[in-house]
């Protein structure tokens, strides 16, 4: 099933108005603030920050480009710019069907998205999703927002009632090294590896493995400093230490993705070499090299795997216990905020009704959906960022999303057809 809003661009100066109206432009403008605090201290925040702070990054370039003025209409040139006008286009639109209490708390959540590391991505997953329940024909109640607690809405359409909650999942769940720490890391690492690309005349690869998980102590960061300072700068093929053990392994530049220009390599052709050379992946890697002359690798890993199916477990569980009035069919959306569209589409096309074939992500599902005590879940739709498709020449954007859907084969309705709120194809699981 796919997501999607529609926005024409001659829409987008009133739709982005409309948004900044609401909190006032000052919390924007102390945002951007930081944003650019952020990454003037620390260049390696950069990913970090784009993938946490999309939406306000994006209005930042946006009033900073003088071809982009909010009072002109312009063009929306990429899947970006489209998340934050169809985040703007929901959040305007769902604004004006609330309450006075339920606009002061609406306003309350993005104010708190606005500060610091929080972002609006929760809210954008609430909104977008609203949106699209209703394009599907449902009139949508904002219990969250109009009573202030419980589940997110109640989609009403005929005689069909459903609840639905909203779960954000970041890439850090369940994983050993979160993206923010590693940047922070990254940085107390960068004198060491400059020291070491300026002499080097080969390729190197340095792997950083830490017995256990990246925390934000100074004194942890500190000692991997030295571990890796120490391994590198004495020539040492292997350093251990209490904090970290760090290899250092040479490759011929030639036969490697460094032998031609920076704006000629992508990231996944790094990842798939550092891969092959190493036989690890998921892992943080930050490089510097002269093209066809010398390269730096740096990979920082852990030696406990990453869990991030027991987090989405745990997450899923908490939602289901303490949200729903288990009197209605109940739908859990989450989004899969590290996953691609099309990650997503290779997941469902993964799955497999033998157990021995599924993938983790259904296999988790199944299992969350098998006790007794979530007998009141309908469906779990798992969401992914889309990619804008649709640019027509009246100027109408769509972009498109897909979602994966796994219905409770327990619930005594998951048959009904008239409960297909966000599709009508999912995978039905029972024990």
């Amino acid at each position: 099933m796919r997501f999607s809003i529609d926005v024409h661009d001659t829409e987008v100066a009133g739709l982005l108005s409309g948004l900044v109206k609401i909190t006032g432009i000052e919390p924007w403008k102390r945002r951007f603030e930081w944003l650019h605090r952020e990454l003037n201290e620390n260049h390696f925040m950069e990913d970090w920050l784009r993938e946490r702070c999309l939406i306000e990054w994006t209005m930042n370039d946006i009033l900073r480009d003088p071809s982009l003025m909010l009072q002109r209409p312009f063009r929306i040139e990429n899947i970006a710019q489209y998340e934050l006008v169809g985040f703007a286009a929901g959040t305007v639109r769902s604004h004006e069907r609330l309450s006075e209490d339920g606009k002061r708390r609406l306003r309350g959540a993005l104010l708190d998205g606005l500060k610091e590391d929080k972002g609006l991505l929760s809210i954008q997953h609430e909104i977008t999703t609203a949106i699209h329940l209703m394009s599907r024909g449902f009139d949508v109640e904002f219990r969250d927002m109009e009573c202030g607690g419980g589940f997110d809405y109640i989609a009403r359409k005929g005689d069909v009632e459903i609840e639905v909650e909203c779960k954000m999942f970041s890439a850090d769940l369940g994983r050993k090294i979160h993206r923010r720490r590693s940047a922070t890391l990254c940085k107390a690492l960068e004198g060491a590896l400059t020291q070491t690309y300026n002499t080097a005349s080969v390729g190197l690869i340095v792997t950083v493995s830490l017995p256990d998980r990246l925390t934000p102590s100074p004194g942890q960061h500190r000692g991997i400093e030295e571990a890796v300072r120490t391994g590198l700068l004495s020539g040492n093929v292997f350093t251990q230490t209490e904090y970290c053990d760090v290899q250092v392994s040479d490759f011929p530049i030639d036969s490697s993705p460094f032998n031609k220009a920076p704006e000629q390599l992508s990231r996944k052709e790094i990842d798939q070499f550092v891969w092959e050379r190493t036989g690890r992946s998921n892992s943080t890697l930050i490089s510097m090299f002269s093209p066809k002359r010398r390269a730096v690798v740096l990979l920082l890993e852990s030696e406990k795997p990453d869990d991030v199916l027991k987090g989405m477990r745990h997450q899923l569980r908490e939602a289901a216990k303490g949200q729903f009035s288990k009197t209605r069919p109940a739908f859990l959306a989450v989004q899969l905020h590290d996953l691609t569209a099309d990650q997503l589409g290779d997941l469902a096309q993964s799955d497999s009704s033998w157990r021995g074939n599924a993938t983790g992500l259904q296999i988790m599902t199944s299992d969350f959906l098998q006790s007794p005590s979530r007998a009141h879940i309908h469906t779990v739709v798992y969401r992914s960022h889309g990619h804008l498709t649709d640019q027509n020449q009246d100027g109408t954007k769509r972009g498109d999303g897909l979602a994966y859907m796994i219905k409770n084969g327990f619930h005594p309705l998951y048959k009904d057809s008239r409960f297909a709120a966000f599709g009508d194809q999912p995978i039905v699981v029972r024990a």
